[in-house]
């Protein structure tokens, strides 16, 4: 038993003092006086990577109960590079990069760039979207507003027609002059227009009523002076007889003749109805 014991105690001192010699190997004096703690090998430590065992050339050790790895070999199951720079006593270690994995990196990063463009572009165009939506309602409540406005205006001109027709047909009830009376006032107002003497006779109803105006051309003044009227002003007479009678009897159709009483002959014949006489035939 003491032998066994003996044994593993001798075999620990000698790794210890083994370790000891590879570090003092490597280390100034300074470095290796601080140097009191134990230092052991433990084949039976392993280092997995994934469940999968690492191998290398260098084992895990053991200082003071602390387990160290070896740099290089975890490095190397790491997909590590390692590089031992011995000026700076640096220890370098880098991504151990596949040219393939760049470039899909690299293809992807583009991809997503161009992804975001497009999505940058999407939301330009569905805020312009939004900004044309906003003007055609704006311009739509202003059309119906113009609507309504309208709508109001035209409103406001039925009520309108409504209560001129109902003046006008108050007007026509309240006209009590008989075609008489209008004759003797249209015989007043122009028996003697443009120094010529005429005589008006009105015959018929509120609905037609004919018109006969007489001048006597065998008076030599009278005559010198009606051939020398222009159509226009011929016109014109008629028409203001013809507007006196539409005055008071609105719907009525005219007809009329103008005659020379010496001879019965027709001088002018008109029409006419609906405040506008359409015909006017002049004779010479």
């Amino acid at each position: 038993m003491e032998n066994e014991m003996f044994k593993k105690l001798g075999k620990g001192i000698g790794t210890t003092i083994f370790a000891s010699i590879l570090l003092f190997s490597q280390m100034t004096v300074s470095e290796a006086a601080v140097i009191s703690k134990k230092v052991e090998t433990d084949p039976k430590i392993k280092i997995l990577n994934n469940n999968v065992p690492v191998s290398g050339n260098v084992s895990p050790i053991l200082i003071d109960g602390t387990t160290y790895l070896p740099v290089r070999s975890l490095s190397g199951a790491l997909n590590k590079n390692v590089l031992w720079d011995g000026p700076s006593k640096s220890i370098y270690i880098t991504d151990n990069v596949n040219p393939n994995e760049v470039n899909l990196k690299n293809e992807i990063y583009n991809l997503e760039n161009y992804v975001r463009t497009k999505d940058l572009r999407i939301t330009e165009l569905e805020n312009a979207g939004k900004s044309k939506d906003a003007k055609i309602t704006e311009l739509e409540n202003v059309t119906k507003s113009k609507d309504a406005k309208i709508t109001e205006l035209e409103n406001a001109i039925k009520s309108k027609d409504v209560k001129i027709a109902e003046l006008e047909k108050q007007l026509k009830a309240k006209s009590t002059i008989s075609l008489k009376d209008l004759e003797k006032q249209l015989n007043k107002n122009y028996k003697n227009w443009n120094s010529l003497a005429f005589d008006i006779t009105l015959r018929g109803n509120k609905d037609y009523i004919d018109v006969e105006i007489e001048i006597d051309l065998g008076v030599v003044n009278y005559n010198k002076e009606w051939y020398k009227l222009q159509d226009t002003k011929i016109e014109k007479f008629l028409n203001n007889i013809a507007g006196d009678i539409w005055y008071e009897y609105k719907d009525a159709e005219i007809t009329g003749e103008v005659i020379n009483s010496k001879d019965d002959k027709s001088l002018v014949i008109f029409s006419g109805d609906k405040g506008y006489l359409n015909k006017i035939r002049i004779y010479r």
